[in-house]
């Protein structure tokens, strides 16, 4: 039982920290959102901070197991590429509380090295740089692709897959699928012409 109400205030600390940011919600209306009373709450959590780097732990728990569930085998680099980016949509489309928490609320621990939040984004980073590198070195000797230099482009797709990840968040619905054309564009662009 104690189990379930901690996450409930998790759950529910998420939404809140998404909507109206850490700054703006406190301990009682997390407590009170959730059913339970504030002294449980302590119970279960020191206070907000702890709760905040709880919820950033479990999001890139979960952001790392998606990751490892990308296939590993596939026809060729650029799948794996849009397999990478088509992720990164269905993440927006699908989980967009921990994604707006992370966008409002992270931007400004991130000045604080040894903050949650600058520890985690650096690790997802390098992971997908890794992944993108991996992708285009390969693809590169292949054949597959003509795209040089490795590390800048992989600076570019990181930007990308950013950028369509922040409008999918925080944009309106779009009629056109700008992400999908991102991806076609990718493949273009990457691709060895013949």
């Amino acid at each position: 039982m104690a189990k379930n109400k901690k996450q409930k205030i998790i759950s529910t600390a998420t939404k809140l920290f998404a909507a109206q940011g850490f700054d703006n919600t406190t301990t009682l209306q997390i407590a009170k959102e959730t059913g339970v009373t504030e002294p449980l709450l302590y119970y279960h959590f020191q206070g907000k901070e702890e709760i905040f780097t709880e919820i950033i732990k479990g999001i890139f728990q979960e952001y790392s197991r998606l990751l490892s569930g990308l296939p590993e085998e596939t026809e060729n680099q650029f799948e794996k590429i849009n397999n990478l980016m088509r992720l990164h949509i269905h993440i927006a489309e699908n989980r967009p509380d921990e994604g707006r928490l992370i966008l409002a609320n992270c931007p400004g621990k991130l000045k604080n090295d040894t903050h949650v939040c600058q520890q985690i984004i650096d690790k997802q980073q390098e992971i997908i740089a890794a992944y993108l590198k991996d992708c285009l070195e390969k693809g590169n000797d292949s054949g597959e692709f003509d795209a040089h230099p490795v590390d800048h482009l992989v600076i570019v797709l990181l930007c990308l897959i950013n950028g369509i990840f922040r409008k999918k968040l925080l944009g309106k619905k779009e009629k056109a699928s700008y992400e999908y054309t991102a991806i076609d564009f990718c493949h273009k662009a990457l691709t060895k012409k013949s």
